[in-house]
């Protein structure tokens, strides 16, 4: 494997992505700002919750939507995977940086805001009992990006993006009124200490378990087929 190429395959997906990494790390922080800003008594308040929470998921959804539809779906239709047939990399070595790549880019906000949250959270005297909903949220929108990203590396029809895009974003409604009824969860968003309890243990290892088996089929299932281009 040529490892040096498909680096420099990764860092271009990086670079040429950068502005919308920049743009959701901008977007995340100013809803959460708003959230923050919203909290305390009177009608407004709430008001101001729900449009920071609102503009907040928005964020990542569209996020985790654009990444891999201009890094991988794009490509594709634009047929500019062509180049790959003049570079020392293989086909499979190609799609598995692309995947990596996406992987990045997403990984850098998510990351950040995800680990700025529950420092600001843990260092300072705001409520921590929303924590374990902060953490399982962004447990399945990174498992909802990393499935629609394997859609995409694995299907040759655009038709399985289109279904991606919107079995990813149907699901995040009914996902948060379960997450909302589970204990450790419901009525304790308000509480000084965060309850981690069984159930919401075990919904984010669920999480885990499915991010990797949806990269572990995004990295090796493209390399089983022979219609690269």
């Amino acid at each position: 494997m040529n490892r040096s190429i498909v680096v420099r395959l990764i860092a271009k997906d990086l670079h040429l992505q950068r502005w919308i990494v920049a743009g959701a790390l901008v977007a995340g922080v100013a809803s959460l700002a708003l959230t923050g800003a919203a909290r305390g008594d009177g009608e407004a308040a709430g008001t101001g919750l729900d449009l920071g929470f609102l503009l907040y998921l928005t964020t990542l959804i569209t996020f985790g939507i654009l990444v891999p539809m201009l890094g991988i779906l794009k490509e594709r239709q634009d047929k500019s995977r062509l180049f790959v047939l003049s570079l020392p990399v293989s086909p499979a070595q190609y799609v598995r940086s692309k995947v990596l790549a996406a992987l990045a880019i997403f990984l850098l906000p998510w990351l950040a805001l995800t680990a700025g949250v529950a420092t600001l959270t843990l260092a300072t005297d705001r409520p921590d009992g929303g924590l374990p909903f902060f953490v399982a949220l962004m447990g399945f929108l990174l498992g909802n990006f990393c499935t629609l990203t394997a859609l995409v590396a694995i299907a040759s029809s655009e038709l399985w993006a289109v279904v991606g895009i919107l079995v990813t974003n149907v699901s995040v409604t009914p996902f948060l009124v379960h997450l909302g009824k589970l204990p450790g969860v419901a009525g304790r968003t308000g509480e000084a200490a965060a309850t981690w309890s069984p159930e919401v243990l075990t919904l984010l290892t669920i999480e885990a378990a499915w991010v990797v088996v949806a990269l572990a089929l995004a990295l090796w299932l493209p390399t089983l087929k022979r219609d690269f281009v």
